[in-house]
């Protein structure tokens, strides 16, 4: 007998079943129905075999045994989560097993921790790293050209004092390069470089307040002039009251006198 995808049995038209067969199907179709409460949609299939569930979820898998069987969220979710946990555990093997031979610092730099790096490749670009073979050669052609170079009669040498510095007993040192370095020792070159723009600002500053100070005057005596101008009017202006009150006070008087003299006239002109 054979059954579809539901696993229900599925009737042969050409043969005929006997009577004990029809009752098994019987028992097995109710049986069927009755466990089966909700409606079950039809499944397709294409022509690879392959089963269509038209976006329908397919619950209460069974757990996986074989390589081939389906498994469910949870266990797939499980067994991501243990590889992600595998994974960080062979990272920090990997890491200590590299920290273990070398080490970086906090800008990405290699630290070898004082042992050698062997069978290096003869370098090529300018940033390749250098094998000792190559600073022997070159170091060998360098004392050669330096060799070559025609050399001025011996010196007597520099003088030392007790406590180990130099004495070139009152000798000019020449021919000294410009310093790069705070210590580097200074030419005179370079030390009259260095007056003549110290000059030069102190010079600009005074060039500055000279300026500052001349306008200040000017604008100063302007003031001052104007304020001795009005100073002038006013004093014109109580000048010429003065004279006018001089001359109330001596006409005043006048009359006085003449009143005195008069007392008839006085009485008249006052009428």
């Amino acid at each position: 007998m054979k059954f579809d995808v539901f696993g229900l049995p599925i009737a042969n038209p050409s043969s005929s079943f006997t009577d004990e067969e029809k009752k098994i199907d019987s028992k097995f179709y109710n049986r069927k129905l009755k466990s089966t409460l909700v409606s079950i949609e039809k499944i397709d299939v294409d022509d690879n075999g392959h089963y269509d569930a038209h976006n329908k979820r397919i619950t209460n898998i069974a757990p996986a045994v074989e390589k081939s069987d389906a498994i469910d969220l949870s266990t797939l979710r499980s067994n991501i989560k243990s590889s992600h946990l595998e994974i960080e555990r062979l990272e920090k093997q990997i890491n200590d097993k590299i920290n273990a031979i070398v080490k970086f610092d906090r800008n990405g730099n290699y630290d070898m921790m004082f042992k050698k790096l062997q069978n290096v490749a003869e370098p090529v670009n300018d940033s390749d790293a250098v094998v000792l073979k190559t600073v022997r050669t070159v170091e060998k052609k360098l004392m050669d050209l330096i060799n070559k170079i025609p050399c001025g009669p011996p010196g007597r040498g520099y003088k030392t004092t007790a406590d180990g510095n130099f004495d070139l007993m009152e000798k000019r040192l020449t021919n000294m390069a410009h310093p790069l370095d705070d210590f580097d020792a200074v030419n005179l070159w370079t030390l009259n470089f260095y007056i003549a723009a110290i000059r030069g600002k102190a010079q600009r500053n005074i060039d500055d307040v000279y300026n500052k100070l001349h306008q200040s005057i000017i604008d100063l005596s302007r003031n001052l002039n104007q304020s001795t101008d009005g100073l002038k009017t006013q004093i014109d202006t109580i000048e010429k009251k003065r004279v006018n009150l001089d001359k109330l006070l001596e006409r005043q008087i006048n009359e006085r006198q003449q009143a005195t003299r008069n007392p008839e006239i006085h009485i008249l002109n006052r009428d």
